[in-house]
């Protein structure tokens, strides 16, 4: 099994079901920049409020087979349902459609296992896995660990993240090698007083000390 980051921004994914599993999957895509639909027979307040928010589309109607994806040219399809014979009907439809495939309850037919993820500061994602073997002990993996991490990731760390995505796009366009922006991005990242600018939660002067630094380079 390889874990991977999969880049949904821009792009569609089909949540089919409205059950805990569904609104699971609903929830680890929010932060993820894509389009949203869930289909469903059933709605829930969960999904009322995130139409109501235009964080997802809802669209109501009876599963009885796959045929509905045929109006749609989805990236990605999560069958999430209670009927395991229709999750595998999705999900061989979903193939067919050259889209990628997951089915909640059978890890064998899917494209990929879906990791219990720890969420911090929608910035960073930590995913714990047991490649589809135990979804139970991975959840219970995640309570274990997902307290200690909180704690031990801060806030300036959370800024230094940010502050590394401002720094690199800023340096694209004035450093020509990737060796030069690999040792200005450590530099910025080691530079005591971003540090301390980050510790204070002073962003925006943050981002003009990395401006400062890399003009100093050129």
């Amino acid at each position: 099994m390889l874990i991977v980051d999969l880049h949904l921004k821009g792009n569609l994914v089909i949540v089919v079901g409205s059950g805990n599993e569904g609104m699971k999957k609903v929830s680890s895509l929010l932060t993820q920049d894509c389009e949203i639909l869930v289909i469903s027979s059933n709605s829930n307040p969960q999904i009322e409020k995130y139409t109501k928010q235009r964080k997802i589309k809802f669209k109501k109607i009876k599963l009885n087979d796959a045929s509905f994806l045929s109006k749609y040219k989805p990236y990605l399809v999560m069958a999430t349902t209670t009927d395991k014979a229709l999750n595998r009907k999705i999900v061989e439809k979903a193939r067919k459609m050259k889209s990628y495939a997951y089915a909640s309850d059978d890890p064998e037919i899917s494209d990929f296992s879906h990791p219990s993820v720890i969420n911090i500061a929608d910035t960073v994602q930590i995913g714990i896995s047991t490649g589809g073997s135990s979804p139970a002990m991975a959840r219970k993996i995640k309570i274990k660990t997902e307290s200690f991490l909180k704690k031990n990731i801060s806030s300036e760390d959370i800024y230094q993240i940010k502050l590394q995505k401002f720094a690199r796009f800023e340096a694209k366009q004035v450093l020509s090698t990737q060796l030069d922006r690999k040792k200005f991005l450590y530099g910025v990242m080691n530079d005591k007083r971003v540090k301390g600018l980050l510790k204070e939660g002073k962003y925006k002067m943050a981002q003009g000390r990395v401006k400062k630094m890399l003009k100093e380079l050129t």
